[in-house]
């Protein structure tokens, strides 16, 4: 099966996202190398989809290639956007992207409750963030995401501090209202381009990279615990 890379352009790293692969990311130091790697990293993540019995397609998906579908660069003031972000997501694509993203957020809420509450404060030894960090992140990014598809989004307000224990309750809360509002975009919304400091938004970008941005930090999250649990 052929799957068309977005492949977004940054200073030394080049990401690629798949339209029909929610969460599915591929990074590289470049589009050459980001796209020569992407057909082992499908491969894995229709492992994973196996293993967390999510289904995406009917059919059994067996010789896999990789196309290069769009590129655009982006910097710290424009993030790339692409044509196939202009497009409604179904209402399959919209289910497929949510159980993706659901698994994902319970897997991590699942890896930091296995790690005892002293160690969660304590960050990477390589100098990375704590696990409470990456917690504190995703919820404020996931709220950040949905706010793109907002006329006018509120102002960020700081929160109250909380624990890790507070703050994996507080994502899991969010998600379900934040399932609710996607599942129920109408069709002009779907299609609808939101402009937010001079970045164009849409359901289907704000899909594929909320989606995207929860699996690239599970890996991340298993690698301190591991660190920590020695």
């Amino acid at each position: 099966m052929e799957f068309r890379a977005l492949i977004e352009e940054w200073p030394g790293e080049s990401t690629a996202y798949f339209r029909e692969l929610p969460g599915c990311v591929v990074s590289a130091p470049t589009t050459e190398a980001a796209l020569q790697a992407a057909p082992s990293v499908v491969e894995e993540y229709f492992r994973w989809l196996k293993k967390n019995e999510i289904v995406l397609f009917e059919e059994e998906v067996e010789a896999i290639s990789v196309v290069l579908a769009e590129r655009s660069a982006g910097t710290e003031e424009s993030w790339p956007f692409f044509d196939a972000d202009k497009a409604a997501p179904t209402d399959q694509e919209i289910d497929n992207a949510l159980n993706v993203g659901a698994t994902t957020r319970a897997l991590i809420i699942e890896l930091v409750a296995e790690v005892p509450a002293h160690l969660h404060e304590i960050a990477s030894v390589s100098g990375g963030w704590s696990l409470t960090e990456h917690l504190e992140h995703l919820m404020e990014s996931e709220t950040w995401y949905v706010s793109r598809l907002l006329e006018h989004p509120a102002e960020e307000q700081p929160g109250p501090e909380m624990d890790a224990d507070a703050i994996s309750l507080k994502i899991f809360e969010n998600a379900m209202d934040y399932e609710l509002i996607l599942r129920e975009l109408t069709p002009e919304q779907r299609t609808r381009v939101y402009t937010h400091d001079g970045n164009a938004w849409t359901a289907a970008k704000v899909l594929r990279r909320m989606t995207g941005h929860l699996r690239e930090h599970y890996p991340w999250m298993q690698a301190i615990a591991n660190e920590l649990m020695e």
